[in-house]
């Protein structure tokens, strides 16, 4: 079986540059929703993200919207272990935050809550043993 050739890896500017381009839609994109319309106009924001990246030229590779999506999945995970890592160390919170960390918790402040939300369930899973 021949795999499809991968694409080289996501530069620190070309993460930035796709949560610029996410910022507008960032609601819609975090609509929690399997509704049909939904969906659909989820697929229209990644469509219309993925022409203005691959606009924005440069000798950056093309991507596709889903693979800019599946970046962005990525970015928000990777924030979501930062923060916690961040909470279980005790270092001074946004001194060394990565960059594309820091624009997710702009869009989605949320993220930082539920490291909170899940760290109080932890403590209280340890003190109820």
């Amino acid at each position: 079986m021949v795999g499809k050739a991968r694409s080289s890896n996501f530069t620190l500017s070309e993460k930035l540059d796709l949560l610029k381009l996410v910022k507008p839609y960032v609601k819609i994109l975090e609509e929690h929703t399997n509704k049909h319309s939904v969906i659909v106009e989820k697929n229209r924001c990644w469509d219309i993200i993925a022409v203005s990246y691959n606009a924005m030229g440069g000798d950056r590779p093309p991507r596709t919207a889903q693979g800019l999506r599946t970046l962005y999945k990525r970015l928000k995970e990777y924030a979501k272990q930062e923060l916690l890592q961040q909470k279980e160390t005790q270092s001074d919170f946004k001194s060394n935050i990565s960059e594309p960390t820091k624009k997710v918790m702009e869009m989605i402040p949320q993220i930082s809550s539920f490291c909170l939300v899940r760290d109080r369930n932890h403590i209280q899973s340890s003190f109820s043993h």
